[in-house]
């Protein structure tokens, strides 16, 4: 493709134009070649121009990438259970806390719970080996999960969730089948998003939830460490959103956005810095000191707003 013709490549959110704005390696496992994005002058997302075909997003995922292991169930401490119980709705869970003392917690700590909701029925989309739909599951949600990867659904079923092997679309679900649809750190992998959203929006109980995670590209991180920033994720990670175009793709599509929060830990810093100085990956977080620097970055880019990672919850309306 020419030069020309990858400048005129339009923004997988909006359609805008996309300028150039980087090239990068593969950072994490190592891929041979560099990867364009560019930006669109339209959203501002940053999005992998050309866009690759599906055979070459296959080959961009080695069967020992992490998501893909086999998970467990995440084990809740008093702490935990008792922001839930209070701030959440989840009354059938044993805390230890009074009320007051964990809705007083849950306004600084644990804010990415998602309300509870009672025989609620829950698709987790990438459950990679399941850990998160068997949490939930632990928590009384009826969870199942949407998978590409093999080996993840063997790990899945094997734990007793039901899982469907294939993309969303494929999977054929009933119209306002589901209570919540979570899609945590995928759709940033996603090439055709508006499709992606679209058919989430048709599964979706009216008022029920779309809960979306993934890396922010206004990050305070990214801002500093530019094309080592651990989360791009290049060539995975083919979008690369801010709260702004993200709420414009999910309200494109009948969405109201009802949460936007950051997030971040000190690992995202820890191995961005790895990247810039060629250390092995997960040299910095056995150095005291490099600790004690991620942990006062954690802090202001919670203060700044601009956190690694946005967490968005979308509603869509009752009366759809």
């Amino acid at each position: 493709m020419s030069e020309s013709a990858i400048e005129k490549q339009s923004c997988p959110i909006c359609g805008g134009v996309g300028q150039f704005s980087f090239t990068s390696a593969d950072l994490l496992t190592g891929l041979p070649g560099d990867f364009r994005y560019d930006a669109c002058t339209e959203c501002g997302a940053l999005y992998q121009a050309p866009t690759p075909t599906m055979e070459q997003i296959a080959s961009f995922y080695p069967q020992e990438y992490s998501p893909f292991k086999p998970g467990k169930a995440k084990e809740r401490n008093a702490i935990e259970r008792s922001v839930l119980r209070s701030c959440y709705g989840y009354r059938q869970l044993e805390g230890g806390l009074p009320d007051g003392l964990a809705a007083l917690l849950g306004r600084f700590f644990y804010r990415d719970f998602i309300p509870f909701v009672a025989d609620g029925r829950l698709l987790d989309i990438g459950c990679g080996g399941g850990k998160y739909l068997l949490s939930m599951r632990h928590m009384g949600w009826q969870g199942e999960g949407v998978e590409l990867n093999e080996q993840a659904v063997e790990a899945c079923r094997q734990s007793g969730l039901e899982v469907f092997h294939g993309e969303l679309a494929d999977a054929a679900y009933m119209d306002n089948s589901f209570d919540l649809v979570t899609a945590r750190h995928v759709i940033e992998h996603i090439p055709d998003l508006n499709p992606f959203i679209a058919e989430i929006f048709r599964v979706v109980k009216p008022g029920g939830l779309m809960v979306l995670r993934t890396p922010n590209s206004a990050a305070l991180g990214r801002g500093w460490f530019g094309t080592n920033w651990f989360a791009n994720e290049v060539p995975r990670h083919l979008t690369l959103f801010s709260e702004k175009n993200l709420e414009y793709l999910a309200v494109q599509h009948g969405f109201r956005q009802v949460v936007a929060k950051t997030f971040t830990t000190p690992k995202i810093i820890l191995n961005s810095w790895d990247y810039l100085v060629g250390n092995r990956p997960e040299s910095s977080k056995r150095r005291k000191l490099h600790r004690l620097v991620a942990r006062i970055y954690v802090t202001m880019a919670a203060l700044s707003g601009r956190g690694d990672e946005l967490f968005m919850i979308f509603e869509k309306p009752k009366e759809h």
